[in-house]
């Protein structure tokens, strides 16, 4: 992810999330940043993500865009700490860093342990078939074939503990220990 740091200005410091696509810098309304300076052309200058990197463009602006204190005369990759003047005012590029990595998904064992009581969930029997049982019902006739082959499963009694906090330390830990080694 992309980002400007205004470095100039009453908004000095402020920072600009850029979007994964195009982002225009101009005076225009339809700029995704719109600086209010006659210094600064309509649509100045594009900025966008590619493959390559975050790069820049002028517009054919009046007054140009400067990077680095050069101006650029034509499509230009960013680096994080570059410098970029569009009129009166200065950015520094910056890339966010890297969001800390998701939470893997809950499986449903991890919801079974936070409720009290069984719940009834629905499963589909068979592959084409649209028939639906409870669990704890008994299967049909075809899948009670297929069940009979398999060893039964058998739940853990649910573990009682003291405080909510001591239950979430045990789900968390559970959880971790079921993760690939690799995580």
């Amino acid at each position: 992810m992309s980002v400007l740091v205004i470095q100039s200005g009453k908004h000095k410091g402020k920072k600009i999330t850029l979007p994964d696509g195009e982002a225009v810098i101009g005076r225009d309304e339809g700029c995704f940043i719109r600086l209010a300076s006659t210094d600064v052309s309509r649509r100045h200058c594009l900025l966008c993500r590619t493959s390559r990197g975050l790069l820049i463009r002028d517009l054919g602006s009046q007054n140009g865009t400067i990077v680095n204190q050069v101006a650029i005369e034509s499509e230009t990759i960013l680096q994080p700490g570059d410098m970029i003047r569009v009129g009166p005012i200065q950015f520094q590029v910056d890339f966010a860093r890297t969001a800390p990595r998701p939470v893997p998904k809950i499986d449903d064992s991890i919801a079974e342990w936070l409720t009290d009581s069984d719940t009834s969930t629905e499963i589909p029997v068979g592959s084409g078939d649209t028939a639906v049982m409870k669990v704890g019902e008994p299967a049909p006739a075809a899948a009670e074939d297929v069940a009979a082959r398999k060893p039964p499963v058998v739940k853990p009694e649910k573990p009682k503990f003291a405080t909510v906090a001591e239950e979430a330390r045990d789900i968390i830990r559970r959880h971790l220990e079921s993760l690939p080694a690799d995580n």
